[in-house]
């Protein structure tokens, strides 16, 4: 395709060739200026329709990964949209490697060694089937969360995050607040999913004391917080997004079922396959970087998902 250069030349040398046999200047200097005007018009109409075609673009990757009409009907405002547009902007990954696989693996009894030679900062994901061992979580759910915050002021959950995707919750005491039967995930009430950062530090070291960091992660530190998710069976957790956090993650799956589904990020299409799914179940832990992979969330039906997630250097 002629570029815009090789079009303004073209304008230039058909004004030469038809004014060859002019003598007056001023009609010379009068075709001259006719051809620039010209040349100068074809060059504004390509570069609007370069950037109509690149707004196009932009405009259908959000429509493609927002669930524009859920956001609509369900939210007030139009949360996703910052996100998938940073998600666009974001720096390359680089070395697609870690994306080469036909499956995610999945370990039992994981060494310490395999874990860190192979998994720990390659980027590979990694099901570790028995990843709770120890753990004393039993007694978590929503009762138990909103007995350990009763001390806890508004002011003090300002810096913690909370997620409440396609709810109307805008913090975790409004969640509290729900009636009984929404609360426990009764038949015929509104489903929920919502995610939170245990930044409290006396609400961390009460929790802390239920479940440990996981034994082939003993190399390693966690971050100061950990991160709770828990909804309703059935229903859509988080949407396809990508994260921008300082370290590699880990998910433990204390009740429930939830399904990830895992893609690439585009400069990595054409070394990959499309996408990877796995169910994870309870006991299960999943480590990933949530920094190179697009993912997703669902909890299946059954018990409602309850999950414990931090990070680690």
């Amino acid at each position: 395709m002629p570029s815009l250069e090789q079009d303004f030349v073209r304008e230039l040398v058909t004004f030469n060739q038809k004014n060859v046999g002019y003598k007056k200047w001023g009609e010379v200097s009068k075709q001259r200026d006719l051809a620039f005007k010209i040349a100068i018009s074809k060059l504004k109409r390509k570069f609007y329709k370069v950037l109509g075609v690149l707004i196009g673009v932009l405009v259908s990757y959000w429509l493609y990964s927002v669930d524009i009409v859920g956001t609509f009907t369900e939210s007030d405002c139009l949360v996703p949209f910052p996100e998938r547009f940073i998600d666009m902007f974001r720096p390359s990954v680089g070395n697609c490697s870690f994306c080469q696989i036909d499956s995610i693996p999945t370990r039992t009894n994981i060494t310490d060694v395999e874990f860190y030679e192979k998994y720990a900062y390659s980027g590979l994901p990694v099901l570790v089937t028995d990843g709770m061992k120890g753990w004393e979580t039993d007694q978590f759910n929503l009762q138990f969360f909103e007995k350990l915050y009763s001390n806890v002021t508004l002011a003090q959950l300002d810096d913690c995050q909370f997620f409440g995707y396609k709810t109307s919750f805008e913090n975790l005491f409004e969640v509290f607040q729900m009636p009984e039967e929404r609360a426990s995930f009764q038949p015929g009430t509104e489903p929920w999913y919502i995610g939170w950062s245990n930044c409290v530090a006396s609400v961390s070291r009460e929790l802390r004391k239920h479940y440990t960091v996981p034994y082939f992660l003993q190399k390693s530190e966690r971050t100061r917080d950990d991160w709770m998710f828990i909804g309703s069976p059935g229903y859509k957790g988080a949407p396809l997004h990508i994260d921008e956090v300082s370290y590699n993650s880990w998910q433990a799956q204390v009740r429930g079922r939830k399904k990830w589904t895992f893609t690439p990020p585009p400069e990595c299409w054409y070394e990959c396959s499309s996408s990877h799914s796995i169910v994870v179940e309870p006991n299960n832990i999943f480590v990933f970087d949530s920094n190179r992979w697009f993912h997703s969330t669902e909890v299946l039906p059954g018990e409602y998902s309850l999950t414990i997630g931090a990070e680690y250097d």
